[in-house]
């Protein structure tokens, strides 16, 4: 199903599906505790994209040396996702 911005709209079981599966990465934030200011869907949509990212991050040799553009927009959304995490959870993700 499309959203209004053109992206693929999560439903309440897939963001459940997703939340239910996720793991912490290595060398990432924690984000196994959802925080009371998100609802199931902003925090499975936080948690895939995440998820996406860390993929990502295995190719960031390839991505750096053939594909200069997509590493820097990678590094956008790694930068974007770290200011969604702070503003969300806080100091709580250092300890």
């Amino acid at each position: 199903m499309k959203g209004k911005e053109g992206g693929t709209k999560l439903t309440r079981v897939e963001a459940e599906k997703i939340i239910e599966n996720y793991k912490p990465h290595k060398g990432f934030f924690n984000l196994g505790t959802k925080p009371d200011t998100l609802g199931n869907i902003e925090y499975a949509k936080i948690l895939r994209m995440q998820t996406f990212l860390t993929k990502q991050r295995k190719h960031q040799g390839y991505l750096k040396e053939f594909d200069p553009t997509q590493w820097a927009m990678l590094k956008e959304m790694f930068g974007m996702l770290q200011g969604i995490i702070l503003a969300h959870w806080g100091d709580a993700v250092f300890y």
